[in-house]
């Protein structure tokens, strides 16, 4: 919980954020105008290129994180902390159900709040074929609807 509480303040810092706009400047004097077009202040399309891609890329980051936000508070989508531990932790999960039981597996009942109960760890054991070849989505949803 602690972790969600450091996530959401760096988060809506990012959604405050401006874009610093780079400000150009160019010299007037007609002596050092030769000079000057060769520096390395005038922007070059590469320059132009790598600008718009490194925007683009900020822009979309922050609209999946603010995707992401809201899909945890709204509590449409499984949190992002459990798709993670369920991505690092699939294959001790599954020998997990095989088995009918396992930390890794009554810590993902616990972070997703179903019981883990004996009973319950029965009935996912008796689904093993049934779940492990699911998505991480699909997996959670079938575990969600079994108990």
């Amino acid at each position: 919980m602690n972790k969600k509480l450091l996530l959401i303040p760096f988060l809506c810092s990012l959604l405050s954020a401006e874009t610093v706009k780079s400000k150009e400047m160019r010299a007037h004097d007609t002596n050092y105008s030769k000079n000057y077009d060769n520096s390395s202040n005038i922007e070059t399309t590469e320059d132009r290129v790598i600008s718009s891609t490194a925007d683009a890329s900020a822009q979309i980051t922050i609209m999946i994180t603010l995707q992401a936000i809201s899909e945890v508070t709204s509590g449409r989508s499984n949190n992002m902390a459990t798709m993670s531990f369920l991505d690092n932790n699939r294959i001790q999960i599954t020998e997990e159900i095989a088995e009918g039981e396992g930390e890794h597996l009554e810590t993902l009942l616990t972070m997703m709040k179903l019981d883990k109960n004996e009973e319950n760890l029965k009935k996912i054991q008796n689904n093993f074929e049934n779940l492990i070849y699911l998505s991480h989505n699909d997996f959670l949803n079938k575990l969600t609807t079994l108990i």
